[in-house]
């Protein structure tokens, strides 16, 4: 599936630089951690940060990283999230 660019693509790595997902036209992102809640849609401004805690990405189908360490940046809809540490469950 090529990216349409009707939504954000989402890439997903683990901190070996082992790619875990690719996910296009994501509607939106949220964010849950200790200290904020983020969500972000497509033509968001950039953005960086550090996260422990949740993140969730509603797609073609939904897709929930839970109980994760890590790093996500934000630039011309591409959001990269670098995983240290790892829950994850896709809800289908």
């Amino acid at each position: 599936m090529e990216n349409s660019n009707n939504g954000i693509k989402v890439v997903v790595l683990k901190s070996d630089n082992v790619m875990m997902d690719v996910i296009y036209d994501a509607k939106i992102i949220r964010i849950k951690d200790g200290k904020y809640n983020l969500l972000i849609m497509k033509d968001y401004w950039p953005v960086i940060g550090e996260i422990d805690g949740s993140i969730y990405i509603e797609a073609d189908k939904n897709y929930s990283y839970d109980n994760i360490k890590g790093f996500y940046s934000l630039t011309h809809n591409l959001f990269h999230l670098i995983i240290k540490e790892e829950g994850i469950s896709d809800d289908k």
